[in-house]
């Protein structure tokens, strides 16, 4: 839609009201969502491959269930990881099917996965601090990876609720 204008009788100038003008500006998928999205992706693959390759094996043989009686600290720092990483394989299908239909929950769901993504290494991390025999270098890992949460959280919270381009994508 066309900014209004109308033409002004004295010396044939023209008066534009931008407040009427409807353009849509930036949109589509592009720019940073690229980047947000290819982060769901590989977030997707890693999550699927630690349940299939390390976890689901654990609940199958019954050492998790081992670990919940003998080192329940241990088993409450599975529980957590367990419900991560089903969080990872599941919520970034979702944003992607919303991302692809356009839809403005697109927006909202993405921040709440973030803060859910901060929470969720937050607690790792506190699961993880219970457990003696965490090793040194282990407790070092969590806490970076929380300290990188927080940061993409921070970056991409901000992107979602700034972005001319997600404004005007994600709209049905």
């Amino acid at each position: 839609m066309e900014p209004y204008v109308r033409e002004l009788k004295v010396n044939n100038e023209r008066e534009v009201y931008e407040g009427d003008y409807g353009g849509a500006g930036i949109s589509g998928f592009g720019g940073w969502l690229i980047v947000f999205s290819i982060g769901l992706i590989l977030t997707f693959i890693s999550a699927v491959y630690s349940l299939v390759d390390y976890l689901w094996p654990m609940y199958e043989s019954g050492e998790a269930a081992a670990y919940f009686s003998d080192y329940p600290a241990l088993g409450t720092a599975i529980l957590v990881e367990t419900v991560s990483h089903l969080f990872y394989a599941v919520v970034p299908v979702v944003l992607g099917y919303l991302c692809y239909k356009r839809k403005r929950l697109f927006k909202t769901m993405s921040i709440i996965f973030l803060l859910v993504s901060l929470a969720l290494s937050g607690l790792a991390y506190l699961a993880y601090s219970f457990v003696s025999e965490a090793a040194p270098d282990f407790m070092d890992g969590a806490l970076r990876d929380l300290i990188k949460t927080g940061i993409t959280c921070v970056i991409w919270t901000l992107y979602f609720i700034k972005s001319e381009r997600v404004r005007n994508t994600y709209t049905a």
